[in-house]
C-alpha cells in the first residue's frame, strides 16, 4: 500500500521535474533473495554496471547538503527486511559489480530466536520463500550485518517490528518502532544509524507525531517512496 502525499498527477509531475534536473537516485528494491534467482539477479546487476555508479555514505551526505550530483547516475540496491539470503546470495553479486547495498532492517527481527523467525515473519508481513534454510535461521545475524557494514554497505532502520505507523498509532508503539528500533540497531551494529524508512514508504509530513520522534531520535534522512529527505 503505497502512501502518496499528493495526488498521482502531482506526484508524477514532481518525479518528472526531478528527472529533468538530474537530482535523482535510481533504486532497485529487493526483499528475500533466494538462490534459485541468483542468475536473474546477476543479469540484472550486470546490466546496470557501467551505466550507474554506486552511492557511498560520503557521496550521500555531500549531495544531501546541496553538493553536485556525480556525473554518472547513481544506483541504490535496497535490501528490505533483513533476510539472511540478502547476505548469502545478492551481496556477493553487488560487490562483484562494484555496488554498495542498503540494508533496510526491522531491528528486532535479528533478535528473534531461530525457532520463532518464520512465525514472526508471517505475522509481520515479512514475505519469505522458498525456504532454503529448513530448520535454520532466515534472518541476518548481527555478525553478518556488521561485516556488510564494514565492507562499505549501508544500514537503515525500517522500524523495529515491521509495523505500519499511522497518525492514530499509540505513543508507546511509535516510541518502540522508532526510538527503540534505532537504539537496538545501533547497539547490534556497533555504529550510528542515521536513516529511516517507514513501512509503505510514507514521506515526512504525513505523520507529524512519528516525524517528531524521528527528529528526537536523531535520524538525519528519511527514505520514502519517491523522495530521500534531509531531516536535519
Amino acid at each position: 500500500m503505497i502512501q502518496l502525499p499528493r495526488s498521482p498527477i502531482e506526484t508524477a509531475a514532481e518525479l518528472a521535474q526531478g528527472l529533468r534536473t538530474g537530482r535523482v537516485f535510481r533504486l532497485l528494491n529487493f526483499h528475500a533473495t533466494p538462490s534459485t534467482k541468483r542468475e536473474d539477479y546477476r543479469r540484472e546487476i550486470a546490466a546496470c554496471a557501467g551505466r550507474f555508479s554506486s552511492l557511498s555514505s560520503e557521496v550521500l551526505h555531500r549531495v544531501m547538503m546541496g553538493g553536485a550530483m556525480p556525473a554518472k547516475p547513481m544506483l541504490l540496491p535496497i535490501l528490505f527486511e533483513g533476510f539472511r539470503d540478502n547476505y548469502d546470495v545478492i551481496l556477493p553479486i553487488l560487490e562483484e559489480y562494484g555496488f554498495k547495498g542498503w540494508f533496510f532492517v526491522p531491528s528486532h527481527f535479528l533478535n528473534v530466536p531461530v525457532r520463532h523467525q518464520r512465525i514472526f515473519a508471517a505475522r509481520h508481513s515479512l514475505e519469505y520463500g522458498p525456504d532454503e534454510y529448513a530448520g535454520e535461521r532466515i534472518a541476518l545475524n548481527w555478525t553478518e550485518l556488521r561485516d556488510a557494514h564494514a565492507r562499505g554497505h549501508l544500514v537503515a532502520c525500517h522500524s523495529r517490528n515491521h509495523t505500519a505507523l499511522h497518525p492514530d498509532t499509540p505513543d508507546e508503539v511509535l516510541h518502540d518502532e522508532i526510538v527503540v528500533a534505532k537504539e537496538e540497531l545501533e547497539q547490534g551494529l556497533g555504529a550510528a544509524v542515521d536513516t529511516f524508512c517507514y513501512l509503505y514508504g510514507a514521506e515526512y509530513g504525513l505523520n507529524p507525531r512519528a516525524d517528531a520522534l524521528l527528529l528526537r531520535a536523531g535520524f538525519r534522512y528519511l527514505f520514502s517512496n519517491f523522495r530521500l529527505q534531509k531531516l536535519r
